[in-house]
């Protein structure tokens, strides 16, 4: 399976956003290097990021619902490929809504397959809250962001592919229960900041390959934003032994590879670290 990565320095204007998004895919197809039932990654946030954290709320839609998703579940199936939607505020049910608090929504991977079907649907586990030495300084996801519970993963031609967003990438528990569950890849919609990334991002993403014998497919935010929040780009695919083999850097556009399914079965082979794992995830209630 042909994988890709979508990196793009998105804004505040949907419409945009969505726009570049076709543009990009449209490019690949016209050159021939984008095949059916390929598997595409758009970065979190890909639809609106760069603005006050209430313009999601204002765009969220129901799961399954809205202009944005049909937009969407249209380019999935225009193109024939796996669209793994990045993050797309999506609004809770009422079990999910605590009540006593203001409005939230949920930061949902949308995965649409080739015949324009939403197929699974991620809410982001781990919220980014944190301090960072950046133009920013503060980042409170859970003021406006209710957290999910589930893990999921989704079924193609190749095989079994988890899903996991940015900050879940410090988490190696969620990637283990991943790789519990089949998966031969796990796809990272991320919008990893400037000084975070640069830092941490290659490390982690490939730690978590190699620990699970895995493709790591993550797309990333790039650039300066609107509203000066900057991300550090070099979406990458990192193989089942940690090598880069698809890296971004600092341009934005569409960035793809080969997925080996043999690959992954010769080094899980040689190396079979599942078999002698002596722990057992168990998840936090």
């Amino acid at each position: 399976m042909h994988a890709f990565v979508l990196q793009m320095t998105s804004t505040p204007n949907v419409d945009e956003n969505i726009a570049f998004v076709n543009q990009q895919l449209e490019l690949a197809q016209t050159a021939g290097q984008l095949k059916v039932n390929s598997l595409v990654v758009l970065p979190e946030c890909f639809a609106n990021f760069g603005g006050r954290d209430k313009s999601n709320l204002a765009i969220a839609e129901n799961l399954g619902e809205g202009q944005v998703q049909s937009k969407l579940a249209r380019i999935a199936n225009q193109y024939q490929i796996y669209l793994v939607a990045g993050s797309f505020p999506t609004l809770p049910n009422e079990g999910e809504c605590t009540g006593d608090s203001p409005a939230k929504f949920m930061a949902t991977c949308l995965v649409f397959n080739p015949n324009g079907h939403l197929i699974a649907d991620y809410q982001k586990i781990h919220l980014f809250d944190v301090d960072v030495d950046d133009n920013t300084g503060s980042y409170r996801e859970s003021d406006s962001t209710i957290p999910g519970k589930n893990l999921v993963c989704f079924d193609t031609e190749w095989g079994r592919v988890g899903v996991a967003i940015c900050y879940d990438l410090r988490f190696p528990g969620l990637f283990q229960a991943l790789r519990a569950k089949g998966v031969d890849a796990i796809v990272l919609p991320s919008a990893f900041t400037e000084k975070t990334g640069a830092a941490h991002w290659q490390s982690l993403l490939s730690a978590r390959a190699i620990e699970n014998q895995i493709y790591m497919i993550a797309s990333n935010q790039n650039g300066v934003h609107q509203n000066g929040r900057e991300t550090f780009g070099h979406s990458m695919v990192i193989s089942p032994w940690g090598e880069v083999v698809t890296n971004a850097k600092r341009e934005n556009g569409l960035f793809g590879t080969f997925l080996d399914k043999a690959r992954i079965k010769e080094i899980r082979q040689n190396m079979p670290v599942s078999n002698h794992n002596q722990f057992t995830f168990v998840q936090k209630a």
